[in-house]
């Protein structure tokens, strides 16, 4: 049996190595135009930053592909035919496949700006784009950043890590307010400003200016800021465009329980994924590391010949902005009452609906996983979760203590 995987990010990585746990006689083959050496795409910001080195970032050691007869083929998949079960490759000709995972991840969505495609205006996604951003910074002294989401932070913070002044124009007018409080949102950005960066709330911007590279960007209240790099964090999209109408797609090619397609003998996993009916808790597309390493695994399980149904269990993700931590459990941004504290650098909110436990969301606050999905699936009351805060808690030694 041949198993292609058309992407070699962790939805498409995670498949393989369970397609090989499972199967040990598959041929199993990943294709991907990017890099042959799968990496991790979380610390392409700190290649920039000079944290880390490119080897650094490989998810395995050379020798895991030899030793797991995992086939790497460098070239990008063009089209898919699924009556014929051939995938498309630019350089190779057709692949024929008895299985086969789309994993091909997200795009950056950039917005259509006059200027919008001047050199120099770019989002951050793929390797690709961290060589244009190497590239295109070097002599940069002022840059603007656009976008309020995660994306958008963290290149504000690559930029100011190499002395660049940063003007980070967001157009809410608080810092992510569909996912933060009110409190939230200005830890946060308290936490962007002390870092050096200009951060302007309720910012939109009309244009980038340019003469055939960004040298300003313009706000729609016609304010000039100028600008050699346009970092756009403006959210991404499933790349799904180069099927065409191979398999059926909305956002995202869509997929069952068992993240099948419509397609015989074809799976999806990952930020292209779309989940038709999504259980509960889980959005129907989320562009989340934590997601697409489960979704790979069901799918490598179920190319092997072993179909799960897709369990995500409670929602997690985490992020960082500069130096304040976030972590997320469950629904904090649905119906229900927050319970909030705050000692103006760090917060911790919990939601609670019907007299349980929804979600957690924590600032500068390291909790442990396991405590607080707890408290979610097994709908603990608000007032018995208070006082499980200290085994929630999982700060460094001599961390502030948690007055509530």
């Amino acid at each position: 049996m041949h198993v292609v995987i058309v992407g070699n990010g962790i939805a498409g990585v995670t498949a393989a190595r369970h397609v090989r746990k499972a199967d040990a006689e598959a041929h199993v083959t990943l294709v991907s135009d990017e890099t042959a050496t799968p990496f991790a795409r979380t610390a392409l910001m700190y290649v920039y930053m000079g944290v880390l080195t490119r080897s650094h970032t490989a998810l395995y050691e050379e020798r895991f592909w030899a030793e797991n007869r995992i086939d790497r083929v460098v070239d990008r998949a063009l089209a898919l035919d699924p009556d014929r079960q051939r995938l498309a490759l630019r350089n190779g000709g057709d692949l024929a496949y008895d299985r086969l995972l789309i994993a091909t991840g997200s795009v950056p969505f950039l917005p259509d700006w006059p200027g919008a495609g001047l050199d120099g205006v770019q989002g951050l996604y793929h390797l690709q784009d961290l060589n244009r951003m190497e590239a295109a910074t070097v002599e940069v002294e002022r840059a603007a950043v656009v976008g309020g989401g995660l994306i958008g932070v963290e290149l504000a913070e690559m930029l100011r890590t190499r002395g660049v002044d940063v003007t980070f124009l967001v157009r809410e007018e608080r810092y992510l307010p569909r996912v933060f409080s009110e409190a939230e949102s200005a830890l946060v950005a308290d936490a962007i400003r002390a870092h050096g960066v200009d951060l302007r709330l309720g910012a939109e911007v009309d244009r980038v200016e340019g003469q055939g590279r960004a040298e300003a960007v313009v706000t729609a209240d016609a304010e000039r800021i100028p600008a050699g790099f346009v970092g756009v964090g403006t959210g991404v999209r499933p790349n799904v465009g180069w099927l065409g109408d191979a398999v059926e797609a909305d956002r995202g090619v869509l997929v069952d329980a068992a993240l099948r397609t419509s397609a015989a003998n074809v799976w999806a996993a990952g930020d292209c994924a779309q989940l038709r009916e999504p259980p509960v808790g889980a959005r129907a597309v989320e562009p989340i590391w934590y997601t697409a390493r489960l979704q790979g695994a069901t799918a490598g399980l179920g190319m092997a010949g072993r179909p799960l149904a897709y369990a995500p269990g409670v929602f997690f993700n985490s992020a960082k902005f500069f130096d304040l931590e976030w972590q997320v459990y469950g629904a904090t941004s649905t119906d229900g009452d927050d319970w909030e504290w705050t000692d103006g650098r760090r917060g911790l909110r919990i939601r609670h609906a019907d007299g349980a436990v929804r979600g957690v969301s924590a600032l500068g606050v390291r909790l442990r996983q396991a405590v607080c999905t707890q408290w979610v699936e097994e709908e603990w009351a608000l007032d018995r979760a208070l006082t499980d805060l200290d085994a929630a808690r999982f700060d460094p030694e001599f961390a502030p203590a948690l007055t509530l």
